[in-house]
């Protein structure tokens, strides 16, 4: 079954642009390996990000993320099955916060 998460954290003190810039470097392929698509909108130190793929690597992957020092109260806003993924050209990708909003409402 796939599944789409979506979830919203802060960045640690310590995590600066060039910590989020490495995030996306290794996660981008990463994912891919394993079926995850989506995308990462980071404003100032806010974070939100929506995951897609098969439940149980988004769940796994949800649950590293929860444990990373990088991020900071991890709050799950969303998690619905679906039929199909909406980022799958992407991989993942990071956007701005705006747009990640406006990518959401045609989801």
């Amino acid at each position: 079954m796939l599944i789409r998460l979506t979830y919203a954290s802060l960045l640690a003190p310590h995590c600066d642009q060039a910590c989020i810039d490495e995030i996306v470097a290794k996660s981008a392929p990463a994912n891919q390996a394993r079926g995850i698509t989506g995308i990462l909108a980071v404003d100032g130190d806010h974070v939100l990000q929506i995951l897609e793929g098969p439940e149980t690597v988004v769940l796994g992957l949800f649950e590293h993320i929860r444990r990373d020092d990088r991020h900071q109260g991890v709050v799950e806003i969303d998690r619905t099955s679906i039929e199909a993924t909406h980022f799958e050209a992407w991989g993942m990708v990071k956007r701005s916060m705006a747009d990640a909003v406006m990518m959401s409402e045609s989801i």
